[in-house]
């Protein structure tokens, strides 16, 4: 071979070479590579994770790529070989407490390792997939140390926003500054601290039982900070957070025998369990907060209707959310029915800003649900209906002695089965003294509103859930699995 012809095949080789080069590189470029790490390590199978590691650093980061180069993620999350939990948007799981979380379902003692296998599709259409596996650790000790030997935070905030028509008693101790007597309608925002040993479904608050006779963030749910706002800025603020946050909000309404303090507590812990990570809001009408006041509750749950209409009328309108979830129970039911129904007849256009309506354990009579309450709410909304009923509700069992009718949050030969409502059927699931907060305590029910919410599964589609067929009815029922 001629010293020309060589030289032109070395060039045309090194030309192939450098083109093979730049390939591997743009490859390269072109994925996006995570880690599960914090500011001192990195964390896989010989690294493990404790009860113990700092969740306000623990990430998990992009080590190649940036963010911007995803179209499209999806992380599903096992505890040795069991399915968890499943996330299909990245900056959820980056707000996600993940220690908080496994503390609170005891992960660390009943679990070896956890999975973490990431689904990735990238703006120019390329998927990847990568699995992270992290051995799990209980440590010995559950005190948290700083470096410096000062005693690090133990809890978790949650921010929620309230509306409000009691009494502002302006009380120092913020668990008593709204009372059980009528008033006009008020704005604020509270922090709820949750502490890392949050076990699912439960609300942590002192026990004379356990000779608890204060609060204590690490062991308890408590309000760190309380901020009334006008309406302006109750609405403006709001909805600047919703616009950065994912376009998601859910509103709680709650029943019988509920201060403003248990309700603060309950859509903390509503929001921490379900990962919810939009924004969390809870209205409080003047519940006595006493199990001898249910006539009284019954009669400024009627009056608060009108004030509860004029808030969902704004909350709608204002906050410009995508999604929007309402949930109520119990007697928060009526109220919230009540504010729904008249608003639609106001303001039909508004039917189309609502995502799902939750109603659990409604006290309702079954008969009045039936004929009234539940066609209007179909016709007249058109969207999803969920209600969750029990045959275990001793709290509904009492309501319908009182009123000599079954409830519409009842199970059993009564369930309540209309076309265009998913009837839920939550008997079985919780072994609690009169079983009537099931939707938000027992993990079945947590999870089963956890996949509504989250991927607007109908009963059908919901793992959850296995089909119900009876005298010409069809309903769902919740599975019984481990808790």
């Amino acid at each position: 071979m001629s010293s020309i012809k060589k030289r032109y095949h070395m060039k045309t080789v090194f030309i192939a070479l450098f083109f093979i080069f730049c390939s591997l590189t743009n490859a390269q470029k072109n994925q996006v590579v995570f880690e599960l790490s914090d500011n001192t390590k990195t964390y896989h199978l010989t690294n493990c994770l404790n009860n113990l590691t700092d969740d306000a650093t623990l990430q998990l980061k992009i080590t190649e790529g940036t963010e911007s180069m995803i179209q499209s993620f999806k992380i599903l999350v096992f505890l040795d070989d069991n399915f968890s939990l499943t996330f299909e948007d990245y900056n959820q799981f980056k707000q996600t407490q993940l220690i908080g979380l496994l503390n609170g379902n005891n992960a660390f003692q009943n679990y070896t390792s956890i999975t973490f296998t990431i689904d990735v599709t990238l703006q120019n259409q390329q998927t990847e997939t990568q699995v992270i596996k992290v051995c799990l650790q209980q440590e010995a000790s559950q005190e948290i140390v700083a470096s410096s030997g000062k005693q690090k935070r133990e809890f978790i905030e949650i921010p929620v926003s309230f509306a409000t028509d009691r009494n502002n008693t302006n009380n120092s101790d913020l668990n008593e500054r709204f009372g059980a007597k009528r008033s006009e309608l008020q704005y604020g925002r509270i922090v709820v601290s949750i502490p890392y040993t949050h076990t699912l479904g439960e609300i942590e608050r002192p026990s004379y039982w356990r000779l608890e006779f204060s609060e204590d963030p690490s062991k308890h749910m408590m309000m760190q900070s309380l901020k009334k706002q006008n309406k302006e800025d109750f609405f403006k603020q709001m909805k600047e957070r919703i616009s950065k946050n994912g376009k998601s909000t859910f509103l709680f309404v709650h029943g019988y025998n509920v201060s403003f303090a248990d309700a603060a507590f309950r859509t903390a812990q509503i929001t921490f369990d379900l990962r919810f990570s939009g924004e969390p809001v809870f209205y409080s009408w003047p519940s006595q907060a006493s199990t001898t006041s249910y006539t009284v509750d019954e009669a400024n749950i009627e009056w608060s209707t009108y004030n509860m209409k004029n808030f969902l009328k704004d909350y709608l309108t204002k906050t410009e959310a995508k999604n929007i979830y309402l949930v109520a129970h119990s007697m928060g039911n009526r109220g919230l029915t009540k504010a729904l129904i008249e608003l639609m007849n106001e303001h039909p256009e508004l039917k189309n800003k609502i995502t799902e309506i939750i109603l659990a354990a409604p006290d309702i009579d079954a008969d009045v649900f039936k004929r009234d309450i539940g066609p209007k709410m179909i016709s007249k909304i058109g969207k999803p209906i969920t209600l969750y009923v029990s045959s275990d509700d001793l709290a509904l069992l009492a309501s319908k002695k009182v009123h000599g009718s079954y409830r519409a949050g009842e199970a059993g030969s009564q369930i309540v089965v209309l076309k265009g409502i998913e009837t839920i059927d939550a008997s079985g699931q919780d072994s609690s003294f009169l079983s009537h907060s099931y939707f938000a305590t027992t993990s079945n029910l947590i999870k089963d509103i956890f996949d509504l919410m989250k991927s607007g599964k109908r009963a059908t589609d919901r793992e959850t859930l296995e089909r119900v067929s009876k005298a010409n009815v069809q309903y769902w029922k919740v599975k019984k699995g481990k808790e």
